[in-house]
């Protein structure tokens, strides 16, 4: 048991690999070596310096030339989730996108620097009276970088009742009050990250948080 009010674990996707599509190959300035595959990663964020180098290179003509056209599928579409993921690099992040021609079959990939980063679900708290009573427990979570309310909510539960709160998909740090019908009350501070996993928010004499953290494997992309 330890204190802390909201989290969720990423799963990891098994790796994956590639299928037969086309690799990409430069149409402009910069033409990258497409002739590998990868099996994709299944981390949140990805470190620039843990990719192969022609994955690099794609990462480095995106963001050099703002945006990196050529026909055929990206590496980074292998190497990573592009819908889900972020990449890391010189104390930045950024999300990938890929989009495609109407004319032509070329595809075109871009990296933008992102603050405000997701998960891929959001994450739900679940909330058990652990008491043999009747509960009434009253919830306030705020995200701290912008000061967002993200729940607001009062439960009435039954002895042994459960009940899932959706609370947010943004990692970053938050507040959180928790106050029931006997008078009690009690502020927590928690992180919602990549593999922080804050499962239940149990009610008792007092509040406790059970607690989990994921292994998350380092990325390992194999030709």
């Amino acid at each position: 048991m330890s204190a802390g009010c909201l989290g969720s674990s990423d799963e990891i996707a098994p790796g994956n690999s590639r299928d037969d599509t086309e690799a990409a190959v430069g149409t402009s300035d910069t033409a990258c070596d497409a002739t590998e595959s990868y099996e994709r990663c299944g981390r949140l964020r990805i470190s620039y310096g843990s990719f192969p180098s022609p994955v690099q290179c794609e990462i480095d003509a995106a963001l050099e030339a703002d945006g990196y056209t050529a026909t055929g599928r990206f590496l980074l579409e292998d190497a990573m989730d592009v819908e889900h993921a972020y990449v890391r690099r010189d104390d930045a992040t950024y999300e990938a996108s890929v989009s495609e021609s109407d004319e032509t079959d070329e595809r075109t990939l871009f990296l933008v620097e992102r603050e405000r980063l997701t998960r891929r679900r959001v994450h739900g708290l679940r909330v058990e009276n652990a008491t043999d009573d009747r509960r009434t427990i009253a919830i306030t979570i705020d995200r701290v970088a912008d000061g967002e309310a993200v729940v607001d909510e009062t439960l009435t539960l039954d002895a042994g009742e459960r009940e899932t709160v959706a609370v947010s998909d943004v990692l970053g740090r938050y507040g959180c009050v928790v106050s029931d019908d006997r008078g009690r009350k009690e502020t927590i501070d928690s992180r919602l990250g990549e593999s922080f996993q804050f499962d239940r928010l149990v009610v008792g004499e007092g509040f406790s948080v059970v607690e989990s953290t994921a292994d998350i494997a380092p990325c390992s992309w194999k030709s």
